[in-house]
């Protein structure tokens, strides 16, 4: 589901074509069909205020990824139940979406 008003069906994402789509995700990675990113942030403040953001995001799309955390380190990984845990277009546009907040909370000053 893309988002809570309009379900789009979800699209896997396989093969040649994923590993294009990756070019713009350079910091995340593909373990077990999962698409993987870890972060460390300055301090659990700012890591609850990514995590706050990220659920919001996440829920308005009606799409969870499984999210570990501890202190200041986040371990984010997509992939879409609907397909049967394989990554689709929503898991990489969520992706890229997820990567302009990290990049908002790391930015040196």
């Amino acid at each position: 589901m893309y988002n809570k008003i309009v379900r789009i069906n979800p699209i896997a994402v396989q093969g040649t074509n994923l590993v294009e789509k990756l070019v713009a995700l350079p910091r995340w990675k593909i373990l077990d069909n999962v698409l993987v990113r870890e972060v460390q942030f300055n301090d659990y403040e700012t890591t609850w205020a990514f995590l706050t953001q990220i659920s919001m995001r996440s829920h308005l799309w009606g799409h969870h990824p499984t999210i570990t955390t501890s202190y200041n380190y986040v371990r984010l990984q997509l992939s879409t139940h609907d397909l049967e845990d394989k990554i689709s277009d929503i898991d990489l546009k969520l992706a890229l979406r997820f990567e302009k907040y990290i990049e908002s909370y790391t930015q040196k000053e």
